[in-house]
């Protein structure tokens, strides 16, 4: 029997390549002759959409950060913000010293502090430990001779001589005025209106605040680097911390 064939004539490999090539041709070429306005146009385009989302990017993380006020933001070495702070709760714990003897207190627990840190680190000879013994008898025999006052603050237990706080055989004069200085007038109010307003809500509770208020100030004090690195370093007071960290839980 014979085999029937289709009238459709099959094309054969040689012609489907050419017209693919031919294609392809046609297309490189339009591709090849589409206006420089067009491709400009459409970087521009991917520029924009790029910088668009770059842009979107920034407001939403600067709408999710806190901001910070540079008002709020005090920069200062940390024995000045330790005298001050030590003077506001000296005041808040013993509310019949006059404001020149809570002074006097700030200045004599920043000066016993940075004495304790200066020979820890190195910068600072340590005195010998015979004669330091020998120092601290005859100061208590003196004491009780004298029948000084006595104040414990932040851990720290003091001698005042008419109202003076004693560091070693010396008082420690109280001088707002140089204080001041290192904080800048407008700072300075500021930083001390801060740190009396955070203890107000500790009313009633004064011990209590009195008990962790050293540990307080190593929470929102200056930042700067360890060891003898950071001596006599500037950092960041800020004073938003400062509310936060007093604040009773």
């Amino acid at each position: 029997m014979p085999t029937t064939r289709s009238a459709t004539v099959q094309p054969k490999l040689e012609e489907v390549k050419g017209t693919v090539t031919d294609s392809k041709k046609a297309n490189e070429s339009r591709k090849r002759k589409a206006p420089p306005e067009a491709a400009s146009s459409k970087k521009r385009k991917t520029a924009d959409t790029a910088a668009g989302s770059k842009t979107d990017a920034s407001k939403k993380e600067t709408e999710e950060k806190p901001s910070v006020d540079d008002a709020d933001v005090i920069t200062i070495n940390r024995a000045p913000v330790l005298e001050l702070w030590a003077s506001c709760v000296a005041q808040f714990v013993y509310p019949e010293l006059s404001w020149e003897s809570c002074l006097s207190i700030g200045g004599a627990i920043a000066s016993i502090t940075a004495m304790a840190k200066g020979r820890s680190i190195g910068v600072m000879d340590k005195p010998d430990p015979g004669e330091a013994a020998e120092r601290r008898e005859k100061r208590k025999e003196k004491a009780e001779h004298d029948q000084l006052d006595e104040v414990d603050l932040m851990s720290f237990h003091l001698k005042l001589k008419n109202g003076q706080a004693m560091v070693g055989d010396k008082p420690k004069k109280g001088n707002e005025t140089a204080l001041r200085k290192k904080y800048g007038d407008e700072q300075y109010e500021k930083a001390k209106q801060a740190m009396q307003q955070a203890m107000n809500e500790w009313k009633g509770k004064e011990d209590d605040l009195n008990h962790e208020a050293f540990k307080m100030y190593e929470q929102f004090r200056p930042n700067i680097p360890p060891g003898q690195k950071g001596w006599g370093r500037k950092g960041q007071l800020n004073l938003q911390s400062v509310k936060t960290v007093v604040k009773p839980d």
